[in-house]
């Protein structure tokens, strides 16, 4: 391009400004000077790109240009190689996505992907590349992938459109039908030149993150492109980087390799010797930067593969040695990537022994001058304990953790914690390593680690005795921390009589000792103190005198909380009556055997991490086993792989006092999504922290169509994705999953969606609802959601319209009958102040499946609506009026059927949308 005297000078004025107000009158100018040009008429080639390259620049400065778009996309469809080039540009900087001019941007490059001129081709790859809109992936992908599928095409050009391709999968996938393309392109993968190869194992490797059954091919051509590098030594030319046969291909294939399961045997063992062959040439550390950059990253990939693949422990125990090497490397990413794939390591291989050999250097590197260095110790450190380690790591992590810096210390006290309950042998050690970890770093911990302590004790019976002697100690202590205070209190108030008898143990001196340290707790550290005191009435007659004086001083207290619980406690210990105390501070029976909310912590910690292993050796790392029936077995020798079951949106009441705050919270915002699907066609059903389960339902009585969505809204991919629909009542109403459709993918990676229908069929009336069954594993952990599906009797309604008088005499009818359906309510309405009320009720009746009859009722705002039942054998007519009242903020509604299920569903159904209003 010939260079521009004006926009040269234009540049140098602005470098010659002194301050920002020279520059911003400077650059105020010029604008106007471009407005008045571009009015002109018949402005040549030169100055439209020189005006045009200007308002680039400016761009790019940070100021706001709003014109020019038109001339940018002219200069875009242009013919002139000059005039495209500057044009593409221009649009791909100033051109926002959702402009006017966007159709005639998308027309210029259709032109252009289909001409014969390889640079024209080239120009439009790289804007489709920098713009990638959603109208793009929708129009051009045809075009794009046939350039890149072209007998005729070259190198250079397949290489731009298979990235450009890349670009659109990861913002449009949808938009672009990738699904339908996808297993086309994967034999390139075979291409005779490195640079298509390399560009193609990049979308493949992106594909097979959302379609992997479509990708099933792409390993076994992964595996002889790998084998051809490294062992056949192919000739790689200029792909050779200080002796290494194509790097970056060689981690792309590694990679790839990694998204899928072991492939067959045959083609297992050719890429076994493969990674035996990268293991076996980095034995010898290189002498050169580049070299050892190179060869280390293949060599961190394949030992990655070769976890992942758990076919040879052998290898394993080898990379483990070799490992060795690069922890003690100066370098620091060197270190850092050592540490990080001796962790991946300690996931699967089968004896420790390796990785124990190096844990001095491992415990050395927390005191790393890189945190990141130090986060990556820490992780193997917690992934290569064992019984026999236990001890001295968890030594160490606790003597680390009073010099730790603060970004690491929380994560730093959570392993700690779970590797004490995890590998105690002794009932002493648990106690004082726990009692001393929450007062080394109680500040930096949630409450869940003093929880856990207490659910211990509670449950080990052999423990308590030690436990109330060691928070005696505690709290005789100069200094206690809060943490430590409550498992100190908590453990007296009910264990407390244990030591009663010991020599300074007394009664008396508990109560001083927990008395002592009240006055300087926090609020809620004196209500589980004022807890423990009123323990002490119960179990300690002889100072009941002492106990209530404490809580009398505390029922006058400024916090609501701390009085309540004096009063309360003081009017219980003050009744007369022999057995009421007893049975209400009765000891506290030991806590149900459930995964460790330490560990359901760490693991929600460690989510951002797209490999399928965690942080934690291998029993936290082996596959969950499947029953014959697919579900998987809900015993298991690992923590890390109990099932954590969520019921929710189970229109059934369910005790406040079992839940949280958070599942209560959880439980009614389900419990709207359901009702809300009771008389809309499509919606969301649950929307959860790591997962969005949507509906869209179809019914042509007595047979529907429900699509169930599942959307992965976690940092990482989810596996092992099952959906099914369990029928209560199978006899009267079956749900199967709809014929022809495609099956559900392997893996569902951040933000993506899959789909299943199911057909229903409705062969009688029927009570109890269907329930969604959804599995899936992530970060290691299954988990299982069970919805009820919003299928109802009441959904098989047709409409159907009747006169006022026909009406009217089937309501007298259906009401003198003896054996009708009937059924009435009078629900509390607060919303029928709101303008928008009676035009709602009637959107949910009519969504309901039933005819509105106009004029039916005298009064203007009542509802009068019929339909019918459709079942396979019979019919059932239903009639409902719905009589609302403002004035009192209530709503009278009355169903008479002619069977009486349809009735009560019909009921149940509209008092649950009432109550999610």
């Amino acid at each position: 391009m010939a260079p521009m005297k004006g926009l040269t000078v234009f540049i140098a004025d602005l470098r010659k400004c002194r301050s920002h107000e020279d520059e911003e009158r400077r650059v105020n100018k010029e604008l106007a000077n471009i407005r008045t040009k571009f009015k002109e008429a018949g402005l040549n080639s030169y100055n439209r790109k020189k005006y045009v390259c200007k308002l680039i620049y400016m761009s790019l400065l940070g100021y706001d240009v709003k014109f020019g778009h038109k001339e940018a996309v002219d200069l875009a469809g242009s013919a002139a190689f000059s005039e495209k080039q500057i044009g593409y540009l221009a649009v791909s900087l100033l051109l926002p996505e959702d402009s006017g001019f966007m159709r005639a941007v998308v027309a210029a490059l259709r032109r252009d992907l289909r001409d014969a001129a390889e640079p024209s081709v080239c120009l439009a790859l790289a804007a489709v590349s920098n713009l990638a809109t959603r109208e793009m992936a929708e129009q051009l992908t045809d075009d794009i992938l046939a350039q890149l599928l072209a007998p005729a095409a070259s190198a250079f050009v397949r290489k731009k459109a298979a990235l450009c391709l890349l670009r659109l999968v990861r913002r449009h996938a949808d938009a672009a039908r990738a699904r339908s393309w996808a297993a086309r392109i994967v034999p390139y993968m075979g291409h005779r030149d490195l640079g298509v190869t390399l560009a193609v194992a990049s979308l493949v490797t992106a594909l097979a993150q959302q379609f992997p059954d479509e990708m099933r091919r792409a390993p076994a051509f992964a595996v002889r492109r790998l084998k051809s590098l490294v062992l056949d030594g192919e000739s790689v030319g200029d792909y050779a980087y200080y002796t290494v046969p194509a790097p970056w291909l060689q981690v792309k294939l590694l990679r790839l390799l990694q998204y899928f399961a072991a492939p067959e045997p045959e083609l297992l063992a050719l890429l076994l010797r493969v990674l035996r062959h990268v293991l076996d040439q980095s034995q010898d550390a290189p002498r050169e930067l580049q070299r050892m950059n190179a060869q280390y990253s293949v060599l961190i990939e394949a030992i990655s593969l070769g976890v992942h693949l758990d076919a040879d422990q052998a290898l394993l125990h080898e990379s483990a040695l070799l490992l060795g090497r690069f922890i003690t490397s100066r370098e620091t990413n060197v270190r850092y990537l050592g540490l990080e794939t001796m962790a991946h390591v300690a996931a699967r291989i089968d004896s420790l022994a390796p990785l124990k050999r190096h844990q001095g250097v491992i415990v050395q590197s927390l005191r790393d001058r890189d945190v990141s260095v130090r986060r990556r110790a820490l992780d193997l450190l917690y992934s290569m304990c064992d019984v026999d380690s236990a001890r001295a790591i968890v030594g160490e992590l606790l003597r680390h953790m009073a010099v730790a810096d603060l970004a690491l210390r929380e994560e730093m006290a959570l392993k700690v914690a779970i590797l004490t309950e995890r590998y105690a042998t002794e009932y002493a050690w648990y106690v004082d390593v726990m009692m001393r970890l929450v007062s080394l770093a109680g500040d930096h911990m949630g409450d869940e680690v003093w929880h856990r302590i207490v659910q211990v004790v509670l449950g080990n019976e052999e423990l308590q005795l030690y436990a109330c002697r060691i928070a005696l100690q505690t709290l005789r202590a100069p200094v206690c921390h809060e943490s430590a205070f409550k498992v100190s209190a908590y453990v007296l108030g009910e264990f407390g009589h244990l030591i009663a008898n010991a020599a300074g143990c007394a009664p008396a001196d508990q109560l001083k000792a927990l008395q002592a340290k009240m006055p300087a707790a926090s609020l809620p550290a004196r209500a589980v103190a004022l807890t423990a005191v009123a323990k002490f009435v119960n179990l300690f007659p002889e100072i009941k005198t002492a106990c209530l004086r404490v809580l009398d001083r505390y029922r006058g207290a400024l916090d609501a909380e701390l009085q309540q619980r004096a009063c309360e406690y003081y009017a219980l210990a003050t009744v007369d009556s022999a057995d009421l105390l007893p049975t209400v501070f009765e000891e506290m029976p030991p806590f149900p055997e459930r995964q460790s909310a330490l560990v359901s912590r760490l693991l929600r910690r460690d989510t951002e991490d797209q490999r399928s292993w965690v942080p934690g050796g291998r029993d936290m790392n082996r596959p969950a086993r499947k029953s014959d029936d697919g579900d998987s077995d809900a015993k298991s020798d690992g923590p890390g792989e109990d099932q954590i079951t969520e019921k929710l949106a189970e229109p059934a009441d369910q005790e406040a006092d079992e839940q949280t705050p958070e599942e209560q919270a959880r439980v009614a915002k389900s419990r709207r999504h359901y009702a809300r699907l009771l008389w809309e066609s499509d919606g969301i059903l649950y929307d959860g922290d790591e997962v969005q389960v949507g509906l869209m339902a179809q019914y042509q009585p007595p047979a529907g169509r429900i699509g169930v969505f599942l959307g992965n809204k976690s940092a990482a991919a989810i596996y092992d994705i099952s959906i099914a629909v369990v029928s209560k009542e199978p006899d009267l109403v079956s749900v199967e999953p709809s014929a022809g459709q495609s099956a559900l993918p392997a893996s569902l990676m951040q933000m993506a969606q899959a789909r299943i229908y199911f057909d229903v069929a409705c062969k009688q009336l029927f009570a109890a609802s269907p329930v969604l069954r959804i599995t899936y594993t992530l970060a290691g952990a299954p988990t299982v959601l069970e919805l009820q599906l919003p299928v109802t009797a009441a959904h098989f309604l047709d409409p159907v319209t009747i006169s006022v008088a026909d009406f009217f005499a089937r309501w007298k009818q259906l009401g003198e009958a003896a054996a009708i359906g009937e059924s009435q309510m009078v629900l509390k309405t607060g919303f029928l102040g709101s303008g928008d009320a009676v035009p709602w009720l009637r959107s949910v009746v009519g969504g309901m499946g039933f005819a509105l009859i106009q004029g039916a009722d005298p009064a203007p705002d009542n509802i009068v609506a019929v339909g019918i039942a459709t079942t396979e054998d019979s019919r059932f007519g239903c009639l409902m009026r719905v009589e609302p009242k403002p004035s009192h903020s209530l709503t009278r509604v009355t169903i008479r059927a002619t069977n009486e299920t349809i009735a009560k569903v019909v009921a149940t159904n509209i008092a649950m949308i009432f109550e999610s209003r």
